[in-house]
């Protein structure tokens, strides 16, 4: 009965895409695709691994606090803090960033927030290159749950 009341409300909110493709960062986005994935990584002390595919250098996490909006409206203003404060505590340079993996729901009110947060952070001032951006949601839809790890993945 919870997971039926879920996709009513969110289906009355406009978040599900009516054609069933999520669209992220188009113009023609009309919300998302739900999608079921299985992620998984395995983390461990480099000096035991048999080989490295990857290395986890930092991770941080915020939380947009209580908003009128409501949880499915993001803020770009927090989402633009973290970013900050994530590329600082790792000194890297916002111009040696050349590509950003987005979360790119594909929804009218998703999309353009965290179009705006990157736009704040990295086009602050003259940026010499341009920065790309993607989200595997526009290939395999949003598998809730686990679309942050699909995400690294990808």
């Amino acid at each position: 009965a919870i997971f039926v009341y879920f996709i009513i409300i969110i289906t009355i909110a406009g978040v599900l895409s009516s054609d069933g493709r999520s669209k992220s960062f188009d113009a023609d986005a009309n919300g998302y695709a739900r999608s079921e994935a299985i992620s998984v990584i395995y983390l461990q002390k480099a000096k035991h691994a048999k080989r490295i595919y990857a290395t986890v250098v930092y991770g941080k996490t915020n939380c947009d606090g209580y908003k009128e909006q409501g949880i499915t409206f993001p803020s770009s203003a927090m989402q633009a803090t973290l970013m900050k404060e994530c590329y600082k505590d790792c000194n890297v340079p916002l111009n040696d960033v050349f590509y950003i993996e987005c979360h790119g729901t594909g929804t009218k009110v998703g999309d353009p927030e965290e179009l705006h947060a990157i736009e704040k952070v990295f086009f602050e001032k003259d940026r010499p290159t341009p920065l790309l951006i993607g989200s595997v949601k526009s290939n395999m839809g949003h598998a809730e749950p686990a679309s942050g790890l699909s995400q690294v993945a990808k």
